[in-house]
C-alpha cells in the first residue's frame, strides 16, 4: 500500500523532469511513494537511472490531439495500484517544500462528502467559471471551482466513478481553433460535474512553473506565489 502514487507526463524537457524527480525525492520523507513517468516519445532522453520510477514510453508522439490516450493509459494503470492518494504532475512544475506532507493535510482538512479532487496549481482562472457556468467560491483555504486540470490529488474513487477511462476526444475539436487545449481537463470537469461531485483548488499554489514555454499550449497562465515555509 502506497501513501502516494504519482503520475508525471513529459515530453522533451529532460532537465525539468530531472529537477521535478529530485524535488520529489527531497519531499517524500517517510512516505511510501510510487512514481510513474509517461513519456510522449521524447527525442531527448534524460538519465533517470538514479530514480526509482516506472517509465512508460509512447510511440509515435501522441501530441495534443491524442493526449487523451496518454491519460487513458494512466487511468488503466491506476486500476491496479493500491495507494491512498494519487497525484497528477506535469514535468515543468516545481513543488513546494514538504509538498507531500502539506498536500496530505490540505486534502484531509477539506471536509466535503462530495469532494472528488483538489487542484494544487492555482492561477487567474480560478476567479471565473471554466468549462462550466459555476462561479468559484472561496471557502477558507480552498476555492470550490468545480473544474480540474492535471495538477491534482485524488483518491481511487475518481477513477472508479469515471469507469477507469477517458473518452475519445474527436479531432474536429480543433477545426475552428487549433490553439484549444487537449480537452482532457474539460472532459474530466464535465463528467465529474454530471455526477454532482465537487472539485476544489487550494487558495494558494503548492507548485510553480519553471518558466519554460509550454510544449502543448500557447497560452501563458500566471500562477499565484508558490507556498513556502515562510508563508
Amino acid at each position: 500500500m502506497y501513501d502516494f502514487c504519482i503520475f508525471i507526463t513529459t515530453y522533451n524537457r529532460p532537465e525539468l523532469l530531472y529537477n521535478l524527480l529530485e524535488d520529489i525525492e527531497k519531499s517524500k520523507k517517510n512516505f511510501k511513494i510510487k512514481v510513474f513517468v509517461f513519456d510522449d516519445c521524447s527525442t531527448i532522453k534524460p538519465d533517470l537511472s538514479k530514480f526509482n520510477i516506472k517509465l512508460l514510453s509512447f510511440f509515435p508522439n501522441q501530441g495534443k490531439k491524442n493526449f487523451w490516450k496518454i491519460i487513458n493509459s494512466i487511468f488503466k494503470v491506476a486500476k491496479n495500484i493500491n495507494s491512498k492518494y494519487f497525484v497528477f504532475l506535469q514535468d515543468d512544475l516545481k513543488i513546494c517544500d514538504d509538498f507531500f506532507q502539506i498536500l496530505k493535510i490540505k486534502y484531509e482538512n477539506l471536509k466535503d462528502n462530495k469532494k472528488i479532487s483538489l487542484e494544487f496549481r492555482t492561477d487567474d482562472r480560478t476567479k471565473r467559471p471554466n468549462w462550466n457556468v459555476f462561479e468559484p467560491q472561496i471557502i477558507g483555504e480552498y476555492i470550490l471551482s468545480k473544474w480540474v486540470e492535471l495538477d491534482f490529488i485524488c483518491e481511487k474513487k475518481l477513477f472508479e466513478v469515471l469507469d477507469y477511462k477517458i473518452n475519445e476526444i474527436p479531432k474536429n475539436r480543433w477545426d475552428k481553433d487549433p490553439n484549444l487545449s487537449s480537452g482532457v481537463g474539460q472532459q474530466l470537469t464535465q463528467r465529474l460535474n454530471s455526477l454532482n461531485l465537487n472539485m476544489y483548488h487550494t487558495k494558494q499554489s503548492l507548485v510553480s512553473h519553471r518558466y519554460e514555454t509550454s510544449m502543448m499550449n500557447s497560452d501563458e497562465r500566471r500562477l499565484n506565489k508558490l507556498l513556502t515555509n515562510e508563508n
